[in-house]
This record gives C-alpha cells, sequence and structure tokens, in this order.
C-alpha cells in the first residue's frame, strides 16, 4: 500500500475504567428483527438487564456490556448470525440523533465519514474512528476501545452501514474497494448474504475492521448536500456531547476557557495550567483520562467557529483566522483544507 498522507483520529472520551455506552436507540433495530421472527424482544432485553422502554428516548444509552449479552442471546433464540446485518434494516438516520442527519445532508462521502468520526461518541464510547488517505484510497477504521467486547453482529451491522453510506446518501455507485473484518467467517450458507449486504470484497478473520474506498469515489459530491443544515445539526450533535460530559469535567472548563482565550492566539498548555491552578503535567493526564488533550480541543473549537462564520459572517477571511488564534491567513487556509477538505474562499462561496 502507498505510503499515508493524511490520518485523522477521534478517541473515545470515556475515563478508564468506566463502562462503555451506545446510544439505546442503536438496538431499536435489533428489536424489530426480533420482533419480526417471532421472538420476544421486550423478554430477551429484560434478561439481558436492559430497559425495553428507554429504545423510545432519544439520548438513553446503554452499557455495552448488557448489548453484548442481549446480542448474544438473540443470536441463540433467533439460530442466525447474520442478526447484525438483518436489524440495520429497520434503522434510519434519526436513529443516530442529529449526527445521521448530518451525515445525511453531507457534500461528500469523505465529508460524511469525517463527520462520524467527529462525533462517535454520540453514538458509542466503546470505539473510535480513524480515517487514512493515500494518494488513491480513502480508508474508514473501527477501532475498539481497551476492554471493549461487543458482540460480532453490532460490528457487523455499523460496518454495513457504513459500507453502504453511498447508496444511503442517495448514489448506489459509491461502493468500496473491499471490507476487512476481525470476525470468523461465517458458516457457509450465509457468506453470500454476507457479500450481497457489504456489495464489496470482504476479507474475515483480520487484525482491523476497515472499508477502503477508492478515493475519488468519498470525494464525489452527494446529490442530497446541503452544507448549511448539516452545520446547523453539527451544532446539535456538539451539544449532545456536552451533555454527556460530567458538569465539572476539566475538558469542560478548558473548552470555555480557551474558546475566550483564542483572539489572543493559541493558549499553551503552561498557560491553561496556570488558569486550572495546576501543574501542566498533572493537566494532560486529567484530560487525557478524559479522552482529549489541549490541542484536541483547540482543534475542535477552531473547526466549529471557522465553520459557522465562514457561512454565517462576512468577516474578512484574515479578522477569522486571528480570531482563532492563528498567526495568519495562510495558516487558517491549511487548517480549513484538513478539515472540510476546502478553502476558506470555497467554504464562502459554496
Amino acid at each position: 500500500m502507498q505510503s499515508m498522507t493524511h490520518k485523522v483520529t477521534h478517541k473515545a472520551s470515556n475515563p478508564p475504567g468506566s463502562t462503555p455506552t451506545a446510544l439505546a436507540s442503536w438496538m431499536r433495530g435489533l428489536a424489530r428483527e426480533l420482533e419480526q421472527q417471532g421472538c420476544d424482544a421486550p423478554a430477551l432485553f429484560k434478561e439481558a438487564g436492559l430497559d425495553f422502554a428507554l429504545l423510545d428516548s432519544p439520548e438513553a444509552r446503554y452499557p455495552v456490556p448488557q448489548t453484548t449479552l442481549l446480542w448474544q442471546k438473540a443470536v441463540v433464540a433467533t439460530g442466525d448470525e447474520t442478526l447484525g446485518i438483518k436489524s440495520i434494516r429497520h434503522i434510519t438516520p434519526a436513529t443516530f440523533h442529529a449526527v445521521g442527519l448530518s451525515v445525511m445532508a453531507s457534500e461528500t462521502l469523505e465529508q460524511a465519514f469525517g463527520r462520524m468520526r467527529r462525533f462517535v461518541d454520540l453514538v458509542t464510547d466503546a470505539s473510535e474512528i480513524e480515517l487514512f488517505s493515500t494518494d488513491a484510497e480513502f480508508i474508514v477504521e473501527l477501532k475498539l476501545k481497551e476492554g471493549a467486547h461487543p458482540a460480532y453482529q453490532s460490528t457487523d451491522g455499523f460496518l454495513c452501514l457504513l459500507a453502504n453510506a453511498g447508496k444511503g446518501l442517495g448514489d448506489p455507485s459509491l461502493v468500496p474497494l473491499r471490507v476487512e473484518l476481525s470476525r470468523p467467517s461465517p458458516l457457509a450458507n450465509n457468506l453470500d448474504f454476507f457479500e450481497k449486504s457489504f456489495a464489496a470484497p470482504l476479507k474475515f478473520g483480520c487484525n482491523t475492521m476497515r472499508i477502503v474506498y477508492k478515493l475519488v469515489t468519498v470525494r464525489t459530491r452527494l446529490k442530497g448536500a446541503n452544507p448549511l443544515i448539516a452545520e446547523h445539526l453539527d451544532q446539535a450533535s456538539q451539544a449532545a456531547i456536552e451533555r454527556l460530559k460530567p458538569a465539572s469535567s476539566v475538558s469542560k472548563k478548558i473548552r470555555t476557557w480557551v474558546s475566550k482565550q483564542l483572539q489572543h492566539g493559541a493558549p499553551s498548555i503552561e498557560q491553561a495550567a496556570i488558569y486550572m491552578n495546576m501543574s501542566a503535567r498533572n493537566l494532560q493526564r486529567k484530560l487525557a483520562d478524559e479522552g482529549t488533550s489541549l490541542a484536541g480541543i483547540l482543534d475542535e473549537i477552531r473547526q466549529n467557529q471557522a465553520a459557522l462564520r465562514l457561512k454565517q459572517s462576512k468577516d474578512p477571511l484574515t479578522a477569522i483566522a486571528l480570531d482563532l488564534g492563528f498567526s495568519d491567513a495562510s495558516a487558517f487556509s491549511r487548517a480549513c483544507k484538513r478539515w472540510f477538505g476546502k478553502s476558506p474562499s470555497d467554504i464562502r462561496g459554496g
């Protein structure tokens, strides 16, 4: 494979030792499939220690160990190892909160996957998404948090959704080159179903879970693109993620402080440590425990504010760059190309 030219990662934000969780609504698809197969879905949820009523609560979350147990019980009850893939037939964009809807309004698959990476914590903090690009390929990799062991059916379904993102966004021709799965190969009589569902060559028993596209595929403009709606939904997704964080979290205090400091330039870890009345090393450790860093917070705030101001204001690009703590307009332009794949002027004009 050619050398990597770009890599973007979003770390899951739950602190070490905590139980990973996922949106309860993600399990709605399984519940519907179980009912279609004649199973008592509420009873299976109860056996797994899950409140069935939470399926209709938009921001409710289930502990991943209990959802894994539910998948295991569901496979035993149905005798169907393809349950994860079949369950996504009952999933809609709204299942994944605002992020599912903003993905639908993305301009390209690359942008859609960027949103998934950025807001993955809203769906689950049991995993993270990494994006790689080479001269010719674009790779979406799902990485599990240390200690997280979701059922194969759960990752089958999620990866199948990602592999069919082009079809979901209105262009069935935008399919992957190949898909790598860590799960063992399914039974021979189910192999054809897997291959048809992913619409791409499959590799099983891999060390990674990856979906590989041609770079030109993920950069093809989508017919349903609506950047303005997508940006408003991004704000809703970010607000939802903030509600998941403890009110007294160090990262939340730093985020508020950084927002106020940006116009004076990008703050250093030493300056942030003085503000928090702790050593720089201790601050770095506490931020790492919350799954982030000062650099990550700074980049996130700049990206959010850049998207808003480029679309909603007529401020000169240099003024926006300086307000966001960049040394000059060129540095701001490079950041925009990294975030959005476009220059500031192209974003404003688009």
